[in-house]
């Protein structure tokens, strides 16, 4: 009996010491030749339920947040999905929204293919035990990957955006921010990080997004394809529209020359007036040359209020935080510049009618208001498509809001 509780003891001791060799491994990463080391982990929770173990990895430990986001070095960003499922439509406006919520709403809207390609990345059906890798990687971009698959690089500027859900004014709790940052009890860190160790992906899932991740690649080529496809067209349209033009004006000189060469004719020939002979002007075959740079104005005044209709019902007054800053006498006695004003905000959107990026050309007077009016151009998303006819790959347009003075 002595012998078989020695065994069991030492059994006990490989498998704690395999189990502690896991976890000191998972305290460093390698990313782009770079070695990181792990320095702070925690669990996100939405409505009292695990969703993510997360863990940041850096080249040197840090629990300054503005010195994390500055550094030029590589960085990592490690989700461990706990919940059962998490689907994808739901997480990609999670994303986007604690990216609202954490950051400028300039800064937000001046990267905002990016903050929305990232989404995009992201908004995938998850798992328990699914694995994402955010990687800030300088020179080549924000590179997110699920399960091992690279699954988009977006613009490198985006990082410290989704940084900032972690380590900003209103990460998911304050002990979740501290965590990170590694200020967590010693006890504390050791059981997440054993738990943050033994996570790991079914071969199943790691297969779905090779698929998912080679699936995505082959829809963006068909879509520089399709834009490169339409950049040729446009040239080729140009280019016969020109030599359409050279050719009249070849045949109308032409024409001009006979003529003044039979005038002459008949003038050394005889005295005598004859018939001028009929000209026969030689058949230009026409292709068709698409709207008129009238129609094309007028297309693009037509959309610019379809993208006005659009948005406006997107907007939502800010109450409550008007409220905070200004106290609720500032709603009973509006005033303009305080409560209400006119707003001028620039976006711009793609084919699709994505989001590509926005900006503040004139101030009501309040920034609440401001941050109001171009949060809600994110929510608008997706805008109406641009209309065929129009040449360019992407629309700017320059739209006035006016926000009404509070109704109480």
């Amino acid at each position: 009996m002595k012998k078989v509780t020695l065994f069991l003891s030492a059994l006990l001791l490989v498998v704690l010491s395999g189990v502690s060799g896991i976890a000191k491994a998972a305290e460093q990463v390698n990313v782009k030749g770079s070695n990181l080391q792990l320095n702070g982990i925690a669990i996100h929770s939405e409505l009292r339920q695990e969703w993510f173990l997360n863990g940041l990895y850096l080249s040197n430990k840090s629990d300054d947040p503005e010195q994390i986001l500055n550094s030029p070095m590589i960085k990592r960003m490690q989700i461990k999905v706990l919940a059962d499922e998490l689907p994808g439509r739901r997480l990609k406006r999670f994303w986007i929204e604690r990216i609202k919520n954490n950051n400028e709403a300039a800064l937000v809207l001046e990267n905002a293919k990016g903050v929305r390609d990232l989404a995009d990345a992201l908004g995938q059906d998850l798992k328990a035990g699914d694995t994402i890798n955010i990687d800030y990687v300088p020179g080549e971009g924000t590179v997110v990957q699920i399960n091992g698959a690279v699954v988009n690089t977006v613009d490198e500027a985006v990082f410290p955006l989704m940084l900032n859900t972690w380590v900003g004014e209103r990460p998911p709790s304050s002990e979740f921010k501290d965590a990170i940052l590694g200020n967590q009890s010693a006890v504390n860190y050791s059981d997440l990080l054993a738990k943050f160790s033994t996570i790991s992906q079914l071969a199943s899932r790691v297969s779905l997004f090779d698929q998912a991740a080679q699936a995505a690649k082959a829809e963006e080529e068909r879509k520089q394809r399709e834009a490169e496809e339409r950049r040729q067209a446009e040239e080729r349209r140009a280019l016969e529209l020109q030599r359409q033009e050279e050719e009249r004006q070849r045949q109308a000189e032409l024409a001009a020359e006979r003529e003044q060469q039979q005038a002459q004719e008949q003038v050394e020939q005889q005295p005598v007036e004859e018939p001028k002979p009929e000209v026969t002007q030689p058949v230009v075959e026409e292709v068709p040359a698409g709207p008129t740079e009238e129609e094309l104005a007028a297309m693009r005044v037509s959309y610019n209020s379809s993208i006005r209709s659009h948005y406006i019902p997107f907007f939502q007054y800010p109450v409550q935080e008007i409220m905070r800053r200004h106290g609720k006498s500032a709603l009973l006695n509006p005033r303009k510049g305080r409560t209400h004003g006119e707003v001028t905000i620039q976006l711009e959107v793609d084919r699709d009618g994505e989001l590509v990026g926005g900006s503040l050309v004139s101030s009501s007077g309040e920034k609440i208001l401001d941050d109001a009016v171009m949060s809600a151009l994110f929510d608008a998303v997706p805008y109406p498509a641009m209309p065929e006819e129009l040449p360019e790959e992407t629309f700017k347009t320059t739209l006035p809001i006016s926000i009404p003075a509070p109704q109480m």
